[in-house]
């Protein structure tokens, strides 16, 4: 029984991350103000899905062929009785944009973070990494303001991931002239010790591709960066970086970085 819920596992594993693309943006103006800004793009999954479920199950799952919908936190905060007053205050003027589109072939989920400051640019990225604003809870705690077509479209039956189940493992800081991604030894630690890791890292092993394009926009040049995937753009104030996430398994130190600008 249990070789056979391991293939199971591997199996929906394959299906599903397979299909993903994910685009991490952090834009810094020279004031400090900025967005942080997290695009998933599932469009590849929808011929899958309708395979997979068959036609019936996907108009259960995704009733409405296509929508189109922004949700602005502001709106709906009072319904989130997970997130404290001070992460409330931190997301107030985020958004959330989710598109389908069954005809055209089109499934995102776009989440849009402004902040004043720097400070405030790590605060969210603590909040990620402790799940606070992770897909899954953020729509456990907005699904009774959602409207009928986005219920629908609840993160654990359509499959969109949680960034934070990546950035977990690392300590971002965020200050004026630096920004860097470390990995927390603590946390890899305990991450081993989990029983799915050694499924995930097989089926990491069995060539799945994950892309995760990091792009951060700086209000001035690139004076130093130790990630060796890192790309500059012509006046060294963009620097790109692309992975294959499920590469983390191996080789963690890979998504380190420190930028000096």
């Amino acid at each position: 029984m249990k070789t056979v819920k391991y293939g199971f596992f591997l199996v929906s594993v394959i299906f599903w991350v397979g299909c993903i693309d994910i685009q991490e943006d952090i834009s810094i103006k020279k004031d400090g103000t900025g967005q942080l800004t997290v695009n998933t793009d599932m469009s590849q999954l929808l011929d899958l899905m309708q395979t997979y479920y068959g036609k019936d199950e996907m108009d259960k799952q995704l009733p409405n062929r296509s929508m189109d919908t922004t949700i602005w936190l502001k709106d709906v905060l009072d319904t989130a009785k997970d997130l404290s007053a001070q992460k409330k205050v931190l997301v107030q003027n985020a958004s959330i944009r989710m598109q389908l589109n069954m005809d055209k072939k089109v499934f995102r989920f776009d989440m849009h973070f402004p902040f004043k400051n720097l400070n405030d640019l790590q605060k969210l990225y603590v909040s990620m990494n402790d799940g606070s604003l992770g897909t899954n809870n953020l729509f456990k705690g907005l699904a009774s303001a959602k409207p009928q077509d986005v219920a629908a479209t609840d993160s654990s039956q359509a499959g969109i991931p949680d960034m934070n189940q990546f950035n977990a493992n690392y300590d971002f800081q965020a200050r004026d002239g630096l920004l860097s991604r470390k990995l927390n030894q603590q946390k890899w630690k305990q991450l081993q010790q989990d029983q799915q890791f050694g499924q995930m890292k097989d089926a990491a092993n069995m060539g799945i591709q994950i892309p995760y394009t990091l792009t951060i926009h700086l209000p001035r040049p690139v004076k130093k960066i130790d990630n060796a995937l890192a790309v500059l753009s012509e006046d060294k104030k963009t620097v790109t970086i692309k992975y294959n996430i499920t590469e983390v398994f191996d080789q963690p130190q890979k998504f380190e970085y420190t930028i000096a600008y």
